[in-house]
């Protein structure tokens, strides 16, 4: 890897530009507060506000859910944000369980607007009859 790994678990520069834009641009948010490139706090338009994590796994586990609840206890939801990136369905039941969304970007944009179950459970239109 030429970047020597870094980049394994911390989006990239231009990820973390991805996310501010969308945060800018999603019609459901009314403003956001960055704590870190990785960590954000969202407050939504008639919505509860969400403390979103983003990560570069490329396929977020169980552990990662773990490991990121455990240092960031105010965390409701994960993004791992690459376009090719993904994660295990039982690291997906595992942060619903735990009251945290995991998504790609494609669905995080459309679960950012629902709240409660049918946010943590969201799925993304292309993806509902798989």
């Amino acid at each position: 890897m030429p970047d020597g790994g870094y980049y394994a678990k911390i989006p990239r520069p231009e990820s973390i530009d991805a996310v501010r834009r969308s945060l800018d641009r999603h019609s459901a948010v009314r403003e956001y507060k960055e704590i870190t490139p990785q960590l954000y706090e969202i407050s939504r338009i008639r919505k509860c506000a969400v403390t979103l994590f983003v990560t570069n796994v490329y396929t977020v586990g169980v552990a990662d859910v773990q490991d990121v609840a455990e240092e960031h206890p105010s965390v409701t939801c994960i993004l791992t944000v690459s376009a090719w990136n993904s994660y295990t369905e039982r690291a997906k039941e595992y942060a619903r369980s735990i009251n945290i969304g995991l998504f790609r970007f494609y669905e995080w944009m459309g679960a950012l607007n629902y709240d409660g179950d049918d946010f943590l459970g969201y799925v993304a239109p292309s993806d509902r009859d798989k």
